[in-house]
């Protein structure tokens, strides 16, 4: 199982590729706010883009599949919600709430 571990910024950070055939599933996501000054928002969004077909052009999509809302403070570790969650594409992780010091690890596989 792959992992990474990313102090979030305002921008997107990419977690796992896109791999061909194949789709991201999130394993563990463990997210770190004790330094945090605020409650952090956290999203897990798919990127992809869709075949050509009918007639319509291929397009970049990008689909939040999980928010995940994090208590100033406090650190937590979310597995089993993590079940039905998977990424047709690059898996990515936003911050809604802007906290340089919210620390995020993630572990997934594809499938």
């Amino acid at each position: 199982m792959p992992s990474l571990v990313q102090t979030m910024d305002a921008s997107p950070r990419v977690f796992a590729a896109e791999k061909r055939n194949a789709k991201v599933k999130p394993s563990i996501i463990m997210v770190d706010n004790a330094l945090g000054l605020q409650d952090a928002v956290i999203q897990v969004v798919d990127r992809y883009t869709t075949s050509a077909s009918n007639g319509a052009a291929a397009a970049l999509r990008t689909d939040p599949r999980l928010s995940i809302n994090v208590a100033m403070m406090a650190c937590v570790s979310i597995r089993d919600e993590l079940k039905d969650v998977k990424c047709l594409g690059q898996m990515e992780l936003t911050i809604v709430t802007l906290d340089i010091n919210c620390i995020v690890s993630v572990g997934w596989d594809h499938e």
